[in-house]
């Protein structure tokens, strides 16, 4: 990679520098003597810092190839933008155009990795909505001006820890996820061209080897198959200068991903008592709902039949249906809406949506009880509190319980789910039952309304609630994600590192 790029870029002062943790003095000779008569000065970089060492992807992967995450810390701060290059690349001509292209305020340039189903599932599996495609990062131009201004040491490293388990391509995935937002992309088959590419691209007749001779820049041997060593597969190794006596083929690959993708994925023990609890759980929902749901369904969706079943309990029937209520609102697997609606027909519009507060309540109380003794410990398991962005949406507002009014009051918001958080916060029990059994009070009443002109034979009336309610439901889903976004930007801004 030196030696093609000292051949291509005659006169050119360059600083070169080596980000390595064991390399010696001999191997800097050996650099040294690769670029001999040109203007490249290289820099030693030694680092002795082992933040890396127990990311679950080293049996693959060489613990120096993180290092270009933090180039913003280990490089020179006059260096104000750096081209990072793997050493498994060849360079045809002149990359001067690239190294100097305007960034503005991105993060990287970079060349896009995958194309179709496979961008897209990578893009899918690290949450990467927001940028346009997945990169590659072994050619990246970064804008270290903007990279300082915006991350730290810390912060980088809470994001490696929180994502650890999702790493399957390593530090390439952790630089998606941290500058993939601001990544302008350039084109691959000039400044990264790997046999994937040339592949994808030749299929279509849009690049052939002629084109590769004309334009292509940079050559990228990415993967396991290298032209210096036996074995190599694809048609790119034309491009290579021609080696006298080759390498052994790579042998126990296959070995190094597994082990390496079972890193990357076995549960610790806490997870591992999680999951196969939900499995349980699952089971245990798939047999009742063979031998009870299909009844059970029939009853809560129907008003008529569930004032029918009521019916069968005398004197305790509204007992049973606060009971229920109180079920659903902790499990979430009885339907909501039909409920209230059948509540507001058995009972009548102001006694129906009292038991279906009295009952929500219950399943709050229990809700409330739960997290504020285990929930921080099982959200722990898949996202740190420290981490969880609605969390700190909450904990930084000096309103809260103004907050949380508002959002169990808008309809539409998801307020069980809210309800599994607010043990993690710094909420007193009596106020917020208080305010939570007032602000439900309107949603449920829409309900209860509508099942009570039901039951009265006003079908007109009750479609039209009925409709309200959902129209109203829709405005306050929107309502609420927009006012979550908002809050959100607040909180980034406000917390921006420094």
């Amino acid at each position: 990679m030196l030696g093609s790029y000292a051949e291509t870029h005659k006169g050119i002062k360059t600083d070169v520098f080596v980000a390595h943790s064991v390399l010696t003095a001999e191997d800097f000779q050996c650099l040294e003597h690769a670029v001999e008569g040109a203007e490249i000065q290289i820099h030693n970089i030694k680092i002795t810092d082992r933040y890396f060492s127990n990311t679950p992807v080293l049996e693959r992967l060489p613990e120096e190839s993180f290092y270009r995450l933090l180039a913003f810390r280990y490089l020179p701060e006059s260096v104000e933008r750096c081209l990072y290059l793997d050493p498994d690349i060849y360079i045809r001509k002149s990359i001067l155009s690239l190294y100097n292209m305007e960034l503005g305020d991105s993060y990287l340039a970079a060349a896009g990795h995958m194309h179709g189903f496979g961008n897209a599932f990578n893009k899918a599996r690290l949450s990467c909505k927001g940028q346009e495609r997945y990169f590659n990062s072994g050619i990246m131009l970064m804008n270290l001006s903007a990279i300082r201004r915006d991350f730290t040491l810390e912060y980088v490293l809470e994001c490696l820890e929180a994502n650890a388990q999702r790493l399957l391509l390593g530090d390439q995935d952790m630089a998606n996820i941290l500058f993939g937002e601001k990544t302008i992309f350039i084109d691959e088959r000039v400044y990264n061209l790997d046999e994937k590419t040339f592949k994808y691209f030749s299929k279509r007749k849009q690049y052939d080897l002629d084109a590769v001779a004309r334009e292509t820049a940079i050559v990228h041997y990415n993967g396991k198959y290298k032209p210096w060593n036996d074995g190599y597969k694809g048609v790119l190794n034309c491009f290579y200068p021609e080696i006298k006596e080759l390498g052994n083929a790579p042998s126990g690959v296959l070995k190094k991903h597994i082990k390496s993708f079972y890193r990357i994925t076995h549960p610790t023990k806490q997870q591992a008592i999680v999951l196969l609890g939900g499995l349980v759980f699952i089971l245990v929902c798939i047999f009742s709902y063979m031998f009870f749901g299909k009844e059970l369904v029939k009853i809560v969706s129907d008003p008529t039949v569930f004032r029918e079943w009521l019916n069968k309990f005398g004197v305790f029937d509204e007992i049973i249906f606060i009971l229920i209520r109180a079920a659903q609102t902790v499990v979430k697997f009885i339907p909501a809406e039909p409920l209230e609606i059948g509540s507001g027909y058995a009972w009548g519009v102001v006694p129906g949506m009292l038991y279906c507060v009295i009952g929500n309540m219950i399943g709050t109380v229990i809700i409330f009880a739960l997290t504020k003794k285990f929930g921080q410990k099982i959200i722990e398991l898949f996202l740190p509190t420290k981490n969880m962005k609605s969390i700190k949406l909450f904990q930084s507002s000096d309103k809260i319980y103004a907050l949380l009014f508002f959002l169990y009051l808008i309809p539409g918001s998801p307020k069980d789910g809210f309800t599994y958080f607010v043990g993690l916060l710094p909420v007193k029990f009596v106020p917020f039952m208080v305010i939570t059994f007032i602000a439900r009070m309107p949603s449920v009443l829409s309900s209860t309304l509508c099942g009570s002109a039901l039951a009265e034979r006003q079908y007109l009336t009750s479609a039209l609630i009925f409709a309200a309610t959902i129209v109203l439901a829709i405005l306050g889903g929107l309502i609420y994600r927009w006012y979550a976004k908002k809050k959100e930007k607040i909180l980034q801004s406000s917390q921006k590192w420094p």
